[in-house]
């Protein structure tokens, strides 16, 4: 009897004994995974949607710790943080390819143009809400004149009395981006007829009638001109066929 439980002893010993190595194996696997995960960190960033920001500007604005590129941290962040403002950002969104890949893609804020107010620059949708409020000149989107408003609020509408003309700046603007027009300022009369200025150039449209046609007028005229300095007369433009579709008056 003795001898049997002497056994049994040894037994318990050597059951013991594995459990602990079992648990201690166990126990250096997670710590070797924490250890990889931390150590893993992301290679390869690409930005989808942007046209305001250089792909650098984005990464640097959304990922700006370093601890930001540890692929484990920035998922877990990515998930329980809601993710920061950014100016002319709508929202963006993280997309993991892998561990090492990651995709970002930027929704931005749609903006027709902007007005100068009290030393800053107000960035407007399509409805003539003001989406930002900055300093700085966006590239692509023309500064907006002829309108009158006093207060402003910034995610509210620009206070004008014709609300209509904002559908006219969004069709313009939209026209002239398809057509790849770059245009620096836009004024629009008490009438609501519009005045490019392109450059040297000063494009004068008139009402909106045949709007697409005069558009794609002046996207052939403008090569022509290149250089020059003076008025180009596209009001009373009614199509293609007419002789006297445009005057253009030269300045010296």
């Amino acid at each position: 009897e003795p001898l049997f439980r002497s056994r049994d002893r040894k037994e318990s010993r050597e059951r013991k004994k594995k459990k602990e190595l079992s648990l201690y194996g166990i126990l250096l696997l997670f710590l070797l995974l924490i250890m990889l995960f931390l150590s893993t960190r992301v290679h390869e960033i690409n930005v989808i949607g942007n046209e305001q920001y250089t792909k650098e500007e984005l990464v640097n604005m959304i990922l700006p710790k370093d601890l930001d590129y540890n692929s484990l941290y920035a998922f877990v962040e990515d998930r329980i943080k809601p993710h920061r403002s950014l100016p002319f950002i709508e929202k963006y969104e993280l997309h993991w390819k892998s561990p090492f890949s990651l995709e970002i893609i930027v929704y931005e804020k749609n903006m027709v143009g902007y007005v100068e107010y009290m030393s800053s620059n107000l960035y407007f949708d399509g409805d003539g809400v003001v989406v930002e409020s900055t300093q700085k000149k966006l590239p692509g989107i023309p500064k907006i004149t002829g309108l009158s408003f006093s207060k402003v609020s910034l995610y509210k509408a620009l206070p004008v009395e014709n609300k209509a003309i904002f559908q006219d700046i969004l069709n313009l603007s939209s026209a002239l981006r398809q057509e790849k027009i770059e245009c620096d300022h836009i004024d629009y009369s008490a009438s609501s007829t519009a005045t490019l200025y392109i450059g040297e150039i000063k494009v004068l449209l008139g009402d909106h009638e045949d709007m697409e046609q005069k558009l794609m007028s002046l996207k052939d005229i403008l090569p022509a001109l290149a250089g020059r300095k003076g008025t180009l007369d596209l009001s009373k433009y009614r199509g293609r066929k007419e002789k006297e579709a445009y005057v253009f008056k030269e300045e010296k």
